[in-house]
């Protein structure tokens, strides 16, 4: 009997928390909305969002009097995921009353201009950006016969529609580029010439790099570390008017 007795006692408590929980919950639901609340995450204090212009965008959306349980959470994402600059965004209400939308700004690696005179970024994922009219980061370049137009509703490199473009090969470029912090510092542009090869480009010095394609091109990268650390060091920035990176296990190098 006494046992009995526990077990009631305990699936009463039981139902009067959950009983408990479902109040709170559906009281709070009938609050009014605080206000919202933009947390913007990104590799500086400077990028393509504005949090005003994100809050001003949210607030139209909305009336003074709106209640939590009328904010619709998946409209807000839907919406605030067509401005191009956003990787990720999740909204929610907390328990205060307020609107908490986090955003991941995207991370360009890459400024492209093509031959036809248009220029947008690549971030690390492939996602092709637009340019912005108050921000331009300080980026690695890519140009010369670059023939790719970004397609209205296709605006991620891995879709089909690039599959013949060069794109991928440029971005594989950058990411390889950017994992070495000397050559992020030492190389300004990647050029695609009219033999479809690509050459690098530093920022002091007049030598050009010819890179070729992008086979082994960990291979190569470390190579050209090595070569500008141990070599140029003591002959100079100038010493070549080419450093050839196209065959294995060797640099070609052609003086001035």
């Amino acid at each position: 009997m006494k046992r009995f007795f526990q077990i009631a006692l305990f699936l009463s408590f039981t139902i009067a928390m959950v009983t408990l929980l479902i109040y709170v919950y559906l009281k709070h639901e009938q609050e009014p909305l605080q206000k919202v609340m933009i947390h913007l995450s990104r590799d500086g204090e400077k990028g393509f969002l504005n949090r005003d212009e994100i809050i001003s965008c949210v607030e139209s959306h909305l009336n003074d009097t709106i209640r939590l349980q009328d904010v619709n959470l998946e409209f807000i994402e839907d919406s605030l995921a067509q401005t191009p600059w956003i990787d990720k965004i999740d909204a929610y209400t907390d328990i205060e009353g307020n609107l908490i939308i986090n955003i991941l700004e995207s991370k360009p690696v890459l400024r492209v201009f093509n031959q036809f005179g248009k220029s947008f970024y690549l971030d690390e994922k492939g996602k092709i950006l637009p340019l912005s009219n108050h921000y331009a980061p300080h980026l690695l370049i890519a140009n010369g016969y670059i023939q790719t137009n970004p397609v209205h509703g296709y605006n991620n490199i891995n879709d089909t529609i690039y599959k013949k473009s060069d794109l991928k090969k440029l971005l594989a470029i950058s990411k390889g580029i950017n994992r070495y912090k000397f050559l992020r510092s030492l190389l300004s542009e990647v050029y695609l010439n009219s033999r479809h090869e690509f050459d690098l480009i530093p920022v002091v010095g007049n030598q050009i790099i010819r890179l070729g394609d992008t086979t082994n091109l960990t291979h190569k990268l470390e190579n050209l570390v090595i070569f500008y650390k141990k070599s140029l060091v003591y002959e100079g920035w100038d010493t070549y008017k080419t450093v050839n990176l196209k065959y294995r296990n060797q640099i070609v190098c052609t003086k001035k």
